[in-house]
């Protein structure tokens, strides 16, 4: 794809090379591993005993999941969708126990949320308890587990006022969740889509900016494990050598609730993996716990700098639970004046109310859940690795989800039109390659549609992923 600025259509040379010679190798190859070398000992140790992929890369690599495809498929499953919100039952009426529909139970469990709602919190917790004999543990269909999930979640967030603080993952956890999140990557195409579309539209946005800048600022909102920035950072690498050219610092600014020790090490990874590709790096990271994001008054921010802002829509609620949480990431934009912004929604609902968070995340889970289960049956896997991944990665997800609403009723996308940021859409380049990097997937099903200025991964209809870059 040519580039959109003409102004450059004369020069030799430009920062980054246009984005055709950015081809979907620099992000799946799996002999060009994204992943921090320091992870690899982590990995090896599996204190999880976690059922391990076969796959043509370094099975040490901890992060090296977001590198490859896979070629295998299967026929699609079915999945069941229904809409939960149609009508909120009386869980304390006599004529719930004559119901013979299979969802009614979830219907209760809506309807427990919508009491944590009203206030009734009395009320919800004996609804929540009475739903242990029908949800007693995640097994079942793909739904139900998912709702196992939401009600251990709901039941936590009612007796939280009771409960110690929580405490930071050991590093045996640590180890566990990336084992989790390696597992998840071989089953889904969602963190190779997540991570390629971000940075794509990040790279895109620095192609315009004319001569290279000596640094580049990233702020993400979403750090986790890190290996979306070990994929850019090997990308920043490639285009500057092809264009014979220093490559930019690149300076990254993780907002977080609380340092953790999974922060540290992704942080301390990064700047070995940059290191290693001959890259100035570097990690600073911002805490907003206690202070809301007040403290992203505490980002340094360089006059001239082009700056890039990852967001992802359940992370800032969760990070930020006050009523001005929008206001005060809108100020925070203002002042920035960032390139890009990119919002990576990997929840697809925007509830204005936490019963309808509850209806729709169960809708969305029960779906999430099948799509891996369909992947591991394909690849031979093995119901303990859908357990892996639902445990690991899942499960606090979906404690997120419950613990993240934080009453906004503005959507998401209106919030960043408030920010005077506008969608600009993605691309045919980064269509084409999102495209070509489902092929890897190891069953059939996804897809990925344009909506609006959205790019979207769906599984046989139901959204997955949906990002959108924006821009001032």
């Amino acid at each position: 794809m040519k580039s959109t600025n003409k102004t450059n259509n004369n020069n030799t040379a430009t920062p980054f090379p246009s984005s055709l010679s950015y081809e979907p190798t620099s992000v799946l190859d799996p002999r060009a591993t994204s992943s921090p070398a320091s992870a690899l000992s982590a990995a090896t140790t599996d204190p999880c005993n976690i059922i391990q992929p076969s796959n043509p890369l370094d099975e040490s690599d901890a992060l090296s999941w977001l590198l490859y495809e896979k070629d295998n498929l299967s026929p699609p499953l079915k999945p069941y969708q229904h809409n939960f919100t149609d009508d909120l039952l009386d869980p304390f009426q006599p004529q719930i126990t004559s119901f013979t529909h299979e969802y009614n139970h979830l219907e209760l469990l809506v309807q427990a949320s919508h009491l944590i709602d009203t206030g009734d919190l009395q009320s919800a917790h004996q609804l929540l308890a009475r739903l242990n004999q029908y949800f007693p543990s995640p097994s079942g269909v793909p739904i139900h587990r998912a709702a196992f999930y939401f009600k251990e979640a709901l039941l936590s967030a009612l007796s939280l006022q009771d409960q110690p603080a929580e405490q930071p993952l050991s590093a045996v956890e640590v180890v566990c969740r990336i084992n989790a999140q390696r597992l998840f990557s071989d089953l889904s195409p969602i963190p190779r889509f997540a991570s390629f579309t971000a940075n794509q539209s990040i790279l895109e946005a620095l192609d315009t900016i004319g001569q290279p800048p000596p640094s580049i600022h990233v702020i993400d909102f979403d750090l986790g494990l890190g290996g979306q920035w070990s994929s850019f950072s090997q990308a920043v690498a490639e285009r500057s050598c092809l264009a014979r050219m220093v490559p930019p610092a690149i300076r990254l600014t993780a907002v977080v609730q609380n340092r953790t020790p999974e922060t540290t090490l992704a942080a301390e990874n990064l700047c070995d993996f940059a290191q290693s590709l001959g890259l100035r790096f570097s990690v600073d990271i911002v805490c907003v716990a206690g202070i809301g994001f007040h403290a992203l008054g505490r980002i340094q921010l360089i006059q001239g700098e082009p700056v890039a802002v990852v967001l992802s829509p359940a992370k800032v609620c969760l990070k930020s639970s006050g009523a001005d949480t929008y206001k005060l990431l809108q100020h925070f934009l203002h002042i920035a004046v960032p390139r890009v912004v990119v919002s990576v929604d990997t929840d697809c609902f925007n509830p204005t109310s936490l019963s309808q968070s509850v209806a729709s995340g169960l809708e969305f889970y029960g779906s999430l859940i099948e799509s891996v289960e369909a992947a591991a049956a394909s690849m031979g896997m093995g119901e303990e690795a859908v357990r892996r991944v639902e445990l690991g990665i899942f499960r606090p997800k979906i404690s997120e989800v419950v613990g993240s609403w934080c009453g906004q009723s503005e959507p998401f996308h209106e919030m960043l039109n408030g920010a005077r940021l506008t969608p600009v859409g993605f691309s045919q380049n980064t269509v084409a390659q999102a495209e070509w990097l489902l092929r890897g997937a190891s069953v059939d099903g996804y897809q990925v549609p344009r909506r609006d200025a959205s790019l979207v991964l769906s599984w046989h209809g139901k959204d997955l992923v949906v990002t959108s870059a924006w821009r001032s």
